[in-house]
């Protein structure tokens, strides 16, 4: 008898999910379901290989081969498996799109990628599939099996899928997860994700027959991941973690639960977690915080609980039940349907799993087959209808005439000014198949689309691409193939063209630069970064704007000021910023007190596709003019620019806050700096556990030449306080500056990681002053004594030292940096005891000086250059990715430290 059933759309915001790659394919065979769903669809959206090539593998050494093939890492494949893939036909591949391993299918450090069984099926035996470092990947209709990390044979330390270190945007969908036992066995995890893995999707597969189901953050200090959904999917026989979520947040719905041993859904380390119409059976402790005293929270609604069992409330042991109630809630960006959860096992029994014909529930607890598009719609590949012809030029004047030109290594008889000429018989091309061409000017221009140009007889070879402010970094577009690109209007002095796959050598004859929109009205959806890849607004917000006013009631149609709305916020509650410049005359202030909530941080985001400039040039210069001044404990401030204050840009003296995608420039003290928010506060209030990702400050003066730094976690500091990705240049001062002074003491150990200080003591246009330090990373000061951890970072052509220790005598950790062509020394360490691993010294300006713990691994400057200095030739450049990591290349060739 059929369950009861019902149909419920959820749409807490207006999400169109992007269009995958459709395999026309029999139905007794697999055929790509037509789009991601879940987190997958955020961030940009997850596509795998849409568009490229086709290929069939066999063997896992030809899938390894299918990805080596390709001209880069980003030119997109769909590979179609088919047969059993295991050790004995799965090899290491070389070559330009590819980093591949022995004994495990590795998608390492590419993106654009599809993996789908195909034919009579695929099944990876005792085979595991590792994903790191990539992103844009699908794995559709494969069974993966007995994958050990003890005995023989292993593979994947023991994870059927694993992913780690930097992946965002996978879809993993009708696969089958399956082992034959638990860790005393040799096995580990069928589906583990950690070390900043995020937007991640598992839908319509079964895990059984394990000892654990999978986790989210692989200690209680990775909570760098999250944003994943796992939907429809049947979990069997599985002993714990199903998943385990730790500090992230996670969407579980229309899921079937049966046989649970230990524990089910383990919400811990500040996690949240939404659970609505599971079916849970036969098991034990489906939902809580288990096994430690670091507790997580949830939202339960709709799920029905048949034959469950719960243990009592205990140390580290906090089930949710017997009668689970929501302790958050769960704001969830993008459009899903709720199957009634009565009905859940009936669906999964038809749809779940590989071979399943990659079926799927219609809403309303029927299976159906994959919808495919429309075959009268338009080609998913194609412009939307209301774009205009790429031939069509946008509206206006082209900026890029008498405009300025540079980008990565060219081709032989190319030139960069060919793409501003207005001469389509000339053209750049890059050193290889990808590249960079850029377009910049003397002063601010505002830009809303471009017209990229092939040169006759190179049309259709390029391939991906990304539109990039090189003044901050924000990613203005994505795509592939020329023609017009439209975008909000970007007010910059330099707008990148970068090209990250192509189907033969790319010719660009012009790169036209328009301040209108494309005719035709454009694309008015905006894109995935902009002023941040922050959510639409979907509800109970506040709305700011440069003409806002103080007693407007904040809606979108009625926006109110910054301080205002900052003044009126709820904890947990979100505001945000339209775009434009905001003229400000007096410091804005998060006051402490102002907190977020433990498990839900306030947000300070501009809006999307916009870019906010907070904008302090009628302050004079003085310590008490800063800009943005933050007090508040658990804030997320996301996109927005802060320029010309009079002091510092942003003071960071909160706890546990988060500033990503932040530009801090022109301002006549530290663009951003962390120290106590009130004077005398007691070291307990020094702030601490803050995390500055993604973020740039550039061209920071004062007057007097030595005080004006990038990022200065400084004097005051408390512990935990983290920097990744972050960019610091041109700025009076220092690059990063980890002062300590005598009458304040040790400030808190600080992390800087996968960061770049360049060109630090003298400005942008050119201009130096006589007590500037001009270091790179200057990491101490007085003698006083502090471990800081400073590691695969960048210093390079600063006007003094790459990296210094400035008199701090602690151990600091200093390893797999690189540091190129500083002015006097890259590494100056003349005192303390730190480890130094893996680093490398570049074209110094004197013998390096180092003391403490340093082996063979470094390869420090004495006198010449060492075999490692052999790709580093030619100049710098930098971007961030559409996840916000920093790409740095020198001389066009990518820097992998």
């Amino acid at each position: 008898m059929r369950r009861t059933t019902g149909r419920r759309l959820v749409s807490t915001l207006a999400t169109a999910a992007l269009v995958a790659a459709c395999l026309t394919l029999p139905m007794s065979q697999a055929s790509a379901q037509a789009g991601a769903t879940g987190y997958a669809t955020q961030n940009g959206g997850t596509t795998g290989g849409a568009g490229g090539q086709t290929v069939r593998a066999t063997t896992g050494t030809q899938i390894h081969e299918a990805l080596c093939s390709r001209p880069s890492t980003g030119t997109p494949i769909i590979i179609q498996v088919e047969g059993t893939i295991d050790h004995g036909n799965t090899s290491k591949v070389s070559g330009p799109g590819c980093d591949t391993a022995d004994d495990v299918i590795e998608l390492k450090r590419i993106s654009n990628v599809t993996l789908v069984g195909t034919g009579g099926g695929a099944v990876f035996d005792q085979l595991g599939i590792h994903i790191r470092e990539s992103h844009n990947i699908i794995i559709q209709n494969v069974t993966v099996r007995n994958v050990k990390k003890s005995g023989s044979p292993t593979s994947n330390g023991g994870d059927a899928i694993g992913m780690e270190s930097d992946v965002r945007n996978v879809w993993v969908d009708h696969v089958t997860l399956e082992a034959s036992g638990g860790e005393d066995e040799g096995y580990d995890a069928l589906f583990d994700l950690k070390n900043n893995t995020r937007y991640v999707t598992l839908s319509y597969s079964v895990l059984r027959n394990s000892g654990r189901g999978g986790l989210v953050g692989s200690s209680e200090s990775d909570l760098s991941n999250g944003y994943v959904t796992y939907h429809h999917n049947l979990y069997e026989n599985i002993d714990s973690r199903v998943p385990l979520l730790r500090g992230g947040v996670g969407h579980m719905y229309n899921n079937h639960y049966v046989g649970l041993h230990k524990s089910g859904i383990n919400s811990r380390a500040g996690a949240r977690a939404k659970v609505e119409n599971n079916y849970f059976k036969d098991s034990k402790d489906v939902l809580g915080t288990f096994y430690t005293n670091e507790r997580g929270s949830w939202q339960v609604n709709g799920n029905i609980f048949d034959n469950v069992t719960w243990s009592a409330e205990g140390d580290q042991n906090y089930p949710a039940g017997p009668d689970p109630r929501s302790t958050t809630s769960v704001s969830i960006p993008y459009s899903y349907e709720l199957d009634d959860a009565g009905c859940v096992p009936e669906v999964l029994e038809q749809t779940a799993g590989a071979g399943k014909g990659n079926r799927i529930s219609d809403g309303d607890c029927e299976a159906q087959n994959p919808v495919d598009p429309d075959p009268t719609d338009p080609d998913p590949t194609d412009p939307d209808p209301v774009d205009p012809d790429p031939t069509d030029p946008p509206n206006g004047t082209n900026l890029s005439i008498g405009a300025g030109a540079d980008g990565s290594s060219k081709a032989g008889g190319t030139s960069y000014g060919n793409v501003i000429d207005g001469d389509t018989g000339t053209y750049w091309s890059p050193s290889g198949s990808t590249g960079r061409i850029s377009v910049k000017w003397g002063s601010d221009t505002t830009v809303s689309s471009i017209n990229i140009r092939e040169a006759a007889g190179a049309e259709g070879n390029i391939g991906s691409w990304r539109v990039v402010d090189n003044d901050t970094g924000t990613v203005l577009a994505t795509g592939s193939g020329a023609g017009v690109i439209g975008f909000d209007p970007t007010t910059l002095r330099k707008i990148n063209f970068e090209i990250t796959g192509s189907n033969g050598t790319p010719r660009v004859a012009e790169f036209e630069t328009y301040a209108d929109a494309p005719t035709g009205g454009g694309d008015d959806t905006p894109p995935p970064d902009g002023g941040g890849d922050t959510p639409l607004p979907s509800g109970d917000e506040l709305f700011v704007a440069p003409d806002g006013d103080d007693g407007a009631s904040g809606t979108e149609s009625d926006p109110t000021t910054l301080t205002s709305a900052i003044d009126r916020i709820e904890p947990g509650g979100s505001i945000y910023v339209r775009g434009g410049t905001y003229d400000l005359s007096e410091t804005v202030h998060i006051e402490p007190g102002n907190d977020g909530l433990p498990n839900d941080r306030n947000e300070l985001f501009a809006y999307p596709g916009e870019t906010p400039v907070l904008n302090f040039s009628a302050q004079s210069e003085d310590p008490a003019n800063r800009g943005l001044a933050i007090g508040g404990d658990r804030w997320h401030v996301k996109g927005i620019v802060v320029e010309r204050a009079g002091d510092n840009g942003i003071l960071l003296g909160g706890h546990d806050n988060v500033i990503e995608r932040v530009t801090t420039r022109y301002n006549r003290d530290t663009g951003l700096q962390l120290s106590r928010y009130t004077a005398g506060a007691p070291r307990a209030e020094w702030p601490s556990n803050n995390l500055i990702v993604s973020s740039v400050s550039h061209d920071n003066a004062d007057s007097g030449g030595e005080n004006a730094d990038g990022f200065a976690p400084k004097l005051t500091v408390g512990d935990g306080n983290v920097f990744r990705y972050t960019v610091a240049y041109n700025n009076i001062d220092d690059g990063y500056d980890l002062y300590t002074k005598s009458d304040t003491g040790p400030i808190g150990e600080v992390t800087i990681e996968h960061s770049l200080a360049f060109g630090n003591g003298s400005l942008s246009d050119g201009s130096q002053h006589p007590d500037g330090d001009r270091n790179g990373f200057k990491l101490g000061g007085a003698g006083i004594e502090v471990d800081h951890d400073i590691h695969h970072n960048i210093a390079f052509e600063n006007g003094k030292h790459g990296f210094t220790y400035n008199s701090n005598p602690g151990t600091m950790t200093v390893s797999n940096n690189l540091s190129i062509g500083n002015e006097e020394r890259n590494f100056q360490f003349d005192g303390g005891d730190s480890v130094f691993r893996d680093n490398t010294s570049c074209d110094s300006g004197s013998t390096d000086r180092y003391r403490g713990d340093a082996d063979g691994s470094n390869q420090f400057w004495n006198g010449s250059n060492g075999s490692r200095c052999s790709p580093y030739s030619g100049s710098l450049d930098w971007s961030f990715d559409s996840d916000g990591r920093l790409v740095v290349t020198i001389g066009g060739t990518r820097v992998d430290l």
